[in-house]
């Protein structure tokens, strides 16, 4: 059993940026090694005196403080660690003052003699070599600097003097500042990922392999962006550069958001997204081409959207404190313009935002197995009822199940929506109806017995969270299509428009075998299918933006 003791040496407590690389770490080593026994202190909640260089430890009581504060329990705490994780933010070029009083106060355990260590540098042995020199020790650190250089000098050469050079490992992220802001998680969470994977490694090699040590002294985001969102996140003037902001109130905080930009979510995405504040009156643009994002105060260039929308709502959308989409139902901001960028905008182009649909539900994949077109794929069966159950009710019925079937076993299990479960178990009881009483029906029984089930399909959908068209359209909506309100609700409401054509049809078929028009009983009713169509895919667009526009 492995035995890890992790310092805290931030004055923040549990809200240190430090920490939560230091929390990932340690789960990598846990990860690792499920018997390895974690004990985490928080420095600045202990009393630890500071050494006063009494030298007490090393003559009168060797071995031993002559204070007896929590740094009696810790001492032994740490001689017995196996891993020590020295975890502290930069203060001042430095380790803090926290982390400097507990790393002075483990001066019992070196004895008082100076040996020539060679190369002319010199120092004190251990009391207790046999457990001093195993010990390994890992230093992890934040700093709000976009670098090193000149930065962690002083701390490295402590370590490299207490513990000796390359003899300890080291986590040192810079640009630590932004682990605390919720909309750069999607820069954030993979740089913690890979924190978790270097304890991982090091619980098997006590060591990091140099391809992960390289990802993780990587800064977040570019170093000119980063000096501009740091340095304006102050909330203080700097005299040096007057009227920076030109006197616009919401300038520092947009600057923000242009340093959350992500290209990934639209790669090779050209547009221009407007923010007009309709409380403080100010407008600003973000330019977005070649998968950078210009943000402007002036000078704007034409938009392809607007969001209408008051400076505190957007605050409260972009730390996710509220429904982006439910907002938008309610009427607290709108949007005007193409909606394909505001859709952009909830799947975290400028960060992550909260979408929250009222139940809960697996995202379905988006691959060309839930697109509009596997919904063609899906439809095949009805239509190939409609059109030959007239002929032959077994050949209308047996081939559309066993076409069912088939796509059902190319999906499989979880991939399959309700859409093609319905339809499966629909044909699965109109064959044994076949069977077993096939003769005794008309070949348009069948197809006006569909239409009605088509009917009951959909109307049933639309209780669902997640409505039936929604399973498939939500492919050109962008990846949180699914937790969106406004696209859901959409989507509901395009299903009881289907449900009432279905039942328009069933009501046309039957009314086509009482007249000479019997012979295209099976074709005009799906002819009605064709203007409906177009009015979907009319309607997917129109609501949405329609929903969205000001009072």
């Amino acid at each position: 059993m492995r035995k890890v003791l992790l310092l805290n040496g931030s004055h923040k407590s549990g809200k240190s940026y430090t920490m939560i690389i230091a929390e990932q770490f340690a789960s990598g080593l846990v990860e690792h090694d499920p018997e390895t026994v974690i004990e985490t202190v928080d420095l600045i909640q202990k009393n630890i005196n500071a050494c006063t260089g009494c030298h007490t430890c090393w003559t009168t009581t060797p071995g031993e403080c002559v204070f007896q504060d929590d740094m009696t329990e810790l001492f032994h705490q740490y001689e017995d660690a196996d891993i020590v994780i020295w975890a502290t933010p930069l203060y001042h070029y430095g380790i803090s003052s926290a982390m400097k009083k507990f790393m002075e106060r483990t001066q019992p355990a070196l004895l008082p003699f100076i040996d020539n260590e060679g190369g002319g540098t010199y120092g004190h042995p251990f009391r207790n070599p046999e457990k001093m020199l195993t010990k390994k020790h890992v230093l992890i650190s934040t700093c709000g600097f976009p670098s090193t250089k000149n930065n962690y000098e002083g701390v490295e050469e402590q370590f490299n003097n207490l513990f000796g050079k390359d003899k300890w490992e080291k986590i040192i992220c810079v640009e630590g500042e932004l682990l605390g802001i919720h909309q750069l998680d999607n820069l954030t969470g993979p740089y913690l990922d890979l924190v978790k994977i270097a304890g991982q490694e090091y619980g098997e090699n006590l060591s990091i392999t140099p391809k992960v040590r390289e990802g993780l002294s990587k800064p977040f985001v570019e170093t000119p962006t980063y000096l501009q969102t740091t340095n304006l996140s102050w909330g203080v003037d700097d005299t040096r550069m007057k009227d920076s902001d030109g006197g616009l109130i919401a300038w520092n905080y947009m600057k923000e958001v242009q340093a959350a930009f992500n290209p990934k979510v639209r790669p090779k995405m050209n547009a221009v997204l407007q923010i007009d504040f309709t409380d403080i009156k100010e407008r600003y643009q973000f330019v977005i081409k070649d998968e950078t994002c210009t943000l402007l105060r002036n000078d704007f260039a034409r938009e392809t959207a607007t969001i209408n929308i008051n400076l505190t709502t957007l605050e409260r959308i972009l730390e996710g404190k509220i429904d982006a989409a439910q907002s938008l139902l309610e009427k607290k901001y709108s949007v005007v313009g193409d909606m394909r960028l505001f859709n952009a905008f909830l799947d975290g182009l400028f960060g992550p935002v909260n979408l929250n649909p009222d139940k809960k539900k697996r995202l379905v994949p988006i691959s060309f197995k839930n697109t509009p077109y596997w919904f063609f794929l899906a439809l095949c069966p009805w239509i190939f009822c409609f059109l030959f159950a007239d002929y032959s009710p077994l050949i209308g019925v047996v081939i559309p199940l066993m076409i069912s079937g088939i796509l059902c076993g190319i999906k499989r299990g979880t991939d399959l929506v309700y859409f093609e479960r319905a339809t499966l178990l629909t044909f699965s009881l109109l064959g044994l109806m076949v069977v077993t009483f096939g003769s005794d029906y008309q070949g348009n029984t069948f197809a006006i017995i569909g239409y009605f089930a088509l009917a009951l399909i959909w109307a049933i959908s639309t209780l669902k969270t997640i409505p039936l068209t929604a399973d498939y359209t939500h492919y050109f909506n962008g990846r949180n299509a699914l937790k969106n309100v406004l696209f859901l609700r959409t989507n509901r409401l395009l299903c009881y428009v289907w449900s009432l054509v279905f039942l328009a049809q069933a009501g046309l078929t039957l009314w086509l075998n009482t007249t000479l028009l019997i012979n295209f009983a099976a074709i005009l009713p799906i002819i009605l299918s064709i203007p409906t169509f177009v009015f979907s895919l009319w309607f997917l667009k129109w609501h949405p933006s329609e929903m969205a526009k000001p009072k």
